[in-house]
């Protein structure tokens, strides 16, 4: 039995949510990141689906002319769109992960192919019933074959939680995906539409699913810098308030800052792309060499900070050593036109007797100290040895 009430506030609730998340698109869509565009299309789908699914319940059982050939295209819409709607969340999880087009175009064609098997079997259903059937009297009715859709929906679904889990800290990104949080109200809804026709909860779950995950998109937009992965001076800010304010004095507060040498001949020799490269490649590396022993931040253009809590300055130093460990390494590999070399200086963090723009304030006169000796040397090419 179909309860319109309930359709109606279910789904109508679904698109006044997502409507809040499109209003909230301050950019035009032509200037978004591919990640932005994706997930634009996603709350487009997710309202499409909401609209179609209600006028499908409303026409279900009516014996008006014109009727039957209409609900077999609007639920072959809801198939497709349902479909396309999961493969679009795995390639966004990709994307996020690994900011890649041109992985995306090698391996998705691959993961498509049970999407496009779905829609080829829709577009089979508008002739001859596949997963559906629209009766004599206008009632629709699932076929055996209903679960194969359903099953694929849930693969991809599975798919992006999956990858989440197996690759965010390999490819060393701070990233704010709540694959769980995203998929739990989805499971529920449609957990519940699936055994209790004739209500419609799949849809509010994905709008709920899609509200939490653009809470957390937002939170990487203010917190996480795209080009190196790393967490922005935003972050960095909040994150010395709230040291600032810890009364555990049991391990010490340790910053390290490190400085590109030479940065600006990266980008005058090879170009900003070039330099962009070279910003992403040490987010890798520090990632790469901090893992969860600390906390690293893009401090501004080419520098950096990592803090960590140490329990003596010998953690500290070891720390340097794996970085400068990484960085011989890259140079001498050669895979890059340009080698990173770093100026680093670090301190420990008294919250009791100094601010926090004195705490940085010291690591950043340490750093500049070992980049001015370099400059004395001929380590770095300048003519000023003051600096």
């Amino acid at each position: 039995m179909i309860n319109l009430p309930a359709i109606f506030i279910a789904n109508g609730i679904a698109v006044m949510l997502l409507l809040i998340i499109l209003l909230s698109f301050k950019r035009p869509l032509r200037h978004v990141l591919l990640d932005e565009k994706i997930f634009f299309t996603m709350v487009i789908l997710n309202i499409v689906q909401c609209v179609i699914e209600t006028v499908v319940f409303l026409m279900d059982g009516k014996m008006i002319f014109g009727y039957h050939a209409l609900l077999i295209a609007l639920n072959a819409i809801l198939f497709i769109a349902n479909i396309v709607f999961a493969f679009f969340w795995t390639i966004y999880v990709d994307y996020k992960l690994f900011t890649d087009i041109n992985r995306i175009k090698r391996i998705y064609p691959f993961v498509a192919i049970p999407a496009v098997i779905i829609i080829i079997g829709c577009l089979i259903n508008l002739v001859t019933p596949v997963f559906f059937v629209v009766d004599n009297n206008n009632i629709y009715q699932r076929t055996d074959l209903y679960i194969i859709p359903y099953a694929v929906t849930y693969l991809y679904l599975a798919y992006g939680v999956i990858l989440i889990y197996s690759y965010r800290k390999k490819v060393h990104k701070y990233l704010f995906l709540p694959a769980v949080m995203f998929m739990i109200p989805i499971l529920i809804g449609s957990l519940l539409q699936f055994f209790f026709y004739g209500y419609s909860l799949v849809w509010l779950g994905v709008s709920l699913g899609m509200i939490y995950l653009y809470i957390n998109v937002q939170n990487e937009a203010s917190y996480v810098d795209m080009l190196s992965g790393l967490f922005n001076r935003q972050y960095l800010g909040n994150l010395l308030l709230m040291y600032s304010k810890r009364k555990d004095t049991a391990s010490l507060t340790a910053g390290i800052m490190l400085d590109i040498d030479s940065f600006k001949s990266i980008n005058d020799r090879f170009g900003h792309s070039v330099g962009d490269d070279a910003i992403s490649t040490v987010g890798k590396m520090l990632h790469k060499a901090v893992g969860e022993k600390g906390v690293i931040c893009r401090y501004g253009g080419d520098e950096f900070i990592i803090l960590m809590d140490v329990n003596s300055q010998e953690e500290i130093i070891d720390m340097i050593d794996v970085i400068k460990t990484l960085e011989t390494a890259l140079n001498e590999s050669g895979k890059k036109p340009y080698n990173i070399n770093f100026s680093i200086g670090y301190g420990t963090y008294d919250s009791k007797r100094e601010s926090i723009d004195d705490f940085l304030k010291k690591i950043d006169t340490s750093m500049y100290e070992e980049k001015r000796r370099k400059i004395c040397e001929g380590t770095i090419p300048d003519r000023r040895c003051n600096i």
